[in-house]
C-alpha cells in the first residue's frame, strides 16, 4: 500500500512519463529539462532551454474514499483507520528554447499526448521507471535519487487504479493562479491525478472472536411487548409543588425493572468520579426517590444520571438521562455607590465553569482568582465589577454551565419576582 512519498511518487511518474513521450517522438536533445517547482521558479533568468515543469498546485481530499476500509487490510469485526485519499492537481506548462512559443506549443503537445495516451498510471509503468525487474531496460531517464523514492512509495502495489483526466480550468482559475505568483503567463495544461491512497499508520484493532453468545452459548434473549427486558430510565421528574431542581430537594426517577436499585451515580463534566447517592427511598420497578444530599460537593450544571441495578450474578447499569442542577443565589451583598456586587451561592462554583452575572440583558462574566496551590478553586462568593451597568433597580440571576438561578416565586398567584433576588445599582 502506498505510503506517505505517494504524492512525490505521482511526480515523478508524471515526469518519466513525459521524458519518454518527448524522446519517442522528438527525438533525444529536444526537451533539455523537466522541473517540478513553483510558478515563480520554474523559469530563472538565463535560463531559455527548452522545459516543460510540472507544479502540484492543490490536494483535495477524496470523498468516495473518505470513510473506507483499507480492503484486504480491515477483516469483520475489526476496525481500522481509512487511508488518507487525496485527488492531485497539477498544471503542466511548456518554456521553448530563446521563449518561442512554436517551440513551447510543440512541447505542450507532446506532453498533453502522453498524458492522453496514458489515462491509467500502471503498475506496468511505474516497473519500467524503476527498472529494477527482469526484462525492463533502464532508459535513463531518471535519477537514482528519484527511482529510489518511487520504489520506497510502494506505488506499485496500491490497490486503487490511478487515473490521468485533464482538468478544465475558467479563465478566472488560471488568472487567480498565476497572480498568485505574481509571474507572466505561459502556455499550461492542467490535469487531475485521482486517486492516490496513503496508508494510515495507525494499527487496525483486532479484538478476539465471540466463542459464545449468552449462557450455555443460547443466544441473546427476545420478548414480546413494549417493557424493555433491562433495566431502564424513562424519565426524572420533580416532587409535586417542585419547580426546579436544587441541593436538598428529592429527586424521582422513573423506568423499568428498578426494584433491585443499590446506587444512582451524577456524572458532571467538571467531576473527576461521579456522585454516588445510596440513600434510595421507595423503591419499585418503576419508581426511584432519593435526596440530593447537601453534604456531597455538588456542583451547579447538567448531570448525567444512572442507575445500579444488583441481579443474581452481575450488576446491571441503566441508560444514562441528565438534568440541570440549579444554583441558588443565598445572599447579595452590594455596598452604596459601589463598583462591587458580591453574590453567594449554593452549590459552589469551580474553576473552570462558565459563570456570568445577568442583570437585565446584560451578562458579567466571572474571574476566577489567581490558583495558591494544585487544589481546584471552589467559590460560593462570587464578586463582579458592576461599573458599566447602568444605574437602576435589576433582577439578579446566576448562570453557571448554562444553568440559571430561577429568580421566582411560583407559591404567589400570579408568580412573582423574589424581592431577596433583586439589587438597585447606583451611580458610583
Amino acid at each position: 500500500m502506498s505510503n506517505s512519498q505517494a504524492i512525490a511518487g505521482v511526480t515523478i511518474m508524471l515526469e518519466f512519463l513525459i521524458k519518454e513521450g518527448a524522446l519517442q517522438e522528438l527525438g533525444s536533445g529536444t526537451l533539455e529539462i523537466v522541473t517540478t517547482k513553483p510558478l515563480d521558479e520554474a523559469r530563472k533568468e538565463g535560463q531559455e532551454k527548452n522545459q516543460i515543469n510540472i507544479f502540484l498546485y492543490q490536494t483535495n481530499p477524496n470523498s468516495a474514499w473518505r470513510n473506507l476500509d483499507m480492503p484486504n487490510k480491515v477483516k469483520p469485526g475489526e476496525t481500522g483507520k481509512p487511508p488518507l485519499a487525496l485527488n492531485l492537481y497539477y498544471l503542466i506548462t511548456a518554456y521553448g528554447k530563446d521563449n518561442e512559443d512554436t517551440e513551447s506549443q510543440t512541447l505542450l503537445g507532446v506532453a498533453m499526448r502522453v498524458l492522453h495516451d496514458h489515462p491509467l498510471i500502471r503498475s506496468y509503468d511505474i516497473d519500467r521507471a524503476i527498472a529494477k525487474k527482469p526484462g525492463f531496460i533502464d532508459q535513463g531517464l531518471l535519477d537514482e535519487s528519484k527511482k529510489k523514492l518511487l520504489e520506497d512509495s510502494n506505488l506499485a502495489n496500491q490497490i486503487e487504479r490511478i487515473s490521468v483526466t485533464p482538468n478544465n480550468l475558467s479563465l478566472e482559475e488560471i488568472s487567480k493562479l498565476w497572480g498568485t505568483f505574481q509571474t507572466q503567463y505561459r502556455i499550461s495544461a492542467a490535469y487531475k491525478i485521482s486517486v492516490v491512497l496513503i496508508e494510515s499508520q495507525i494499527p487496525v484493532k483486532t479484538p478476539l472472536p465471540v466463542l459464545s453468545r449468552g449462557a450455555d452459548d443460547r443466544g441473546p434473549d427476545s420478548q414480546t411487548g413494549t417493557i424493555p427486558p433491562l433495566p431502564s430510565l424513562t424519565a426524572i421528574k420533580l416532587p409535586q409543588n417542585e419547580s426546579y431542581f436544587t441541593v436538598g430537594k428529592d429527586l424521582i426517577l422513573e423506568g423499568y425493572n428498578l426494584e433491585n436499585s443499590e446506587e444512582v451515580h451524577f456524572g458532571h463534566p467538571h467531576l473527576e468520579n461521579p456522585i454516588v447517592l445510596t440513600n434510595l427511598k421507595d423503591v419499585s420497578a418503576t419508581q426511584i426517590r432519593v435526596t440530593l444530599d447537601g453534604s456531597m460537593q455538588w456542583l451547579a450544571g447538567f448531570y448525567t444520571v444512572t442507575v445500579h441495578v444488583q441481579e443474581s450474578d452481575r450488576t446491571r447499569i441503566t441508560n444514562s438521562m441528565t438534568f440541570p442542577l440549579v444554583p441558588e443565589v443565598t445572599a447579595i451583598t452590594y455596598p452604596d455607590r459601589g463598583n462591587r456586587l458580591t453574590l453567594t451561592c449554593n452549590p459552589a462554583v469551580k474553576e473552570g465553569q462558565e459563570v456570568a452575572l445577568l442583570l437585565g440583558d446584560l451578562a458579567i462574566p466571572y474571574q476566577f482568582p489567581t490558583p495558591q496551590s494544585q487544589d481546584p478553586i471552589l467559590e460560593k462568593n462570587l464578586t463582579f465589577n458592576v461599573s458599566n451597568v447602568t444605574p437602576g433597580t435589576y433582577v439578579v440571576r446566576l448562570r453557571v454551565d448554562g444553568v440559571d438561578s430561577i429568580p421566582i416565586d411560583f407559591t404567589k398567584q400570579p408568580p412573582e419576582f423574589k424581592e431577596d433576588q433583586k439589587v438597585t445599582i447606583q451611580e458610583s
